[in-house]
């Protein structure tokens, strides 16, 4: 049987998704096609074109595959993209994803967006009290979330089950694809320190139960 070719890159990974046929999606079918032990392994469909599998391996990282069923974009070769993550002790009641946005006249910027909110009084206290905050306390970190390229980057979602640092998507033909696996899975772990060090998690944690005194986001 030939070796696997191997995987260095995250354009490597996305060549190996390709091979990946996740029938019962097995820990052992997971390992023999990533080399990983896995630890836990979920498959939902969101829509009917689309399969999302979540695989969270033993040594911390988290692999999210989106699979496309449609045919022309499998003729294309745009059928799959994939993130990869670290889960972090994080939580919030509000939801939110901040990131490290693309280049402005050679600098970085931080932008957030909430979860969905139709409540138009809660969505105002939001934009009016919980962003500038959030912003407040993400702005003197955001620099660390930059890519290694012009247009990847790194970023933090929250909500009130779970909190996970990212790397941008990976698809086909993107800068992603260069990445080294290493020096991304490095940098997760390093953000998570960071988040940390400069106590950012304990102001996000007083920032949430600030929130948690206006009746409407006790029940979001």
């Amino acid at each position: 049987m030939a070796e696997k070719a191997p995987m260095d890159s995250m354009g490597d990974l996305l060549d190996r998704l390709r091979q990946f046929v996740c029938m019962d999606c097995s820990k052992e079918s997971v390992e023999r096609t990533f080399g990983w032990p896995a630890q836990d392994i979920t498959v939902h469909t969101p829509g009917e074109d689309e399969t999302v599998i979540v695989i969270l391996f033993e040594n911390g990282i988290i692999l999210e595959v989106r699979y496309f069923l449609n045919e022309g974009l499998r003729e294309l070769g745009d059928d799959l993209e994939f993130r990869l993550k670290i889960r972090i002790d994080l939580t919030s009641r509000v939801r939110y994803n901040v990131f490290y946005s693309r280049y402005i006249h050679g600098q970085g910027y931080l932008r957030i967006s909430l979860g969905d909110v139709e409540n138009r009084v809660l969505r105002r206290v939001l934009e009016d009290y919980y962003l500038p905050r959030l912003k407040e306390i993400y702005k003197p970190v955001i620099q660390e979330f930059r890519g290694f390229f012009s247009r990847d980057f790194f970023g933090v979602e929250a909500d009130q089950n779970r909190g996970e640092i990212y790397y941008s998507s990976v698809r086909p033909r993107g800068e992603e694809e260069k990445a080294v696996i290493l020096e991304v899975v490095s940098r997760l772990f390093q953000l998570e320190a960071l988040i940390k060090e400069r106590d950012v998690a304990h102001r996000l944690a007083e920032l949430d139960l600030q929130m948690s005194f206006i009746p409407s986001v006790m029940w979001m």
